[in-house]
């Protein structure tokens, strides 16, 4: 399972800040589709693009161009640009 924390308006769109995916290994923008898929409403406002994928240790990227994989008991933060703090 990886286990995904969901700052902001991305908690606020899925209605957890907290998510867990069943996956054994997902690429970085793929980790981030699956959670928009969780989302309730049309349009949840993050994206591949303008999101922050942060993983415990404090590495932290953007998953449109990363091609990092993301795998079984990986922890990982997504963070949107529009944060706030």
């Amino acid at each position: 399972m990886i286990h995904v924390r969901c700052y902001g308006h991305i908690g606020t769109s899925v209605g957890s800040t907290e998510v867990t995916l069943d996956d054994k290994e997902l690429d970085s923008a793929a980790l981030v589709d699956r959670v928009r898929g969780m989302a309730s409403g049309p349009e949840p406002g993050f994206t591949r693009y303008n999101t922050l994928v942060m993983f415990d240790e404090g590495e932290a990227f953007v998953p449109a161009g990363s091609g990092r994989t993301i795998r079984d008991g990986d922890r990982v933060a997504l963070i949107p640009f529009s944060h706030g703090g």
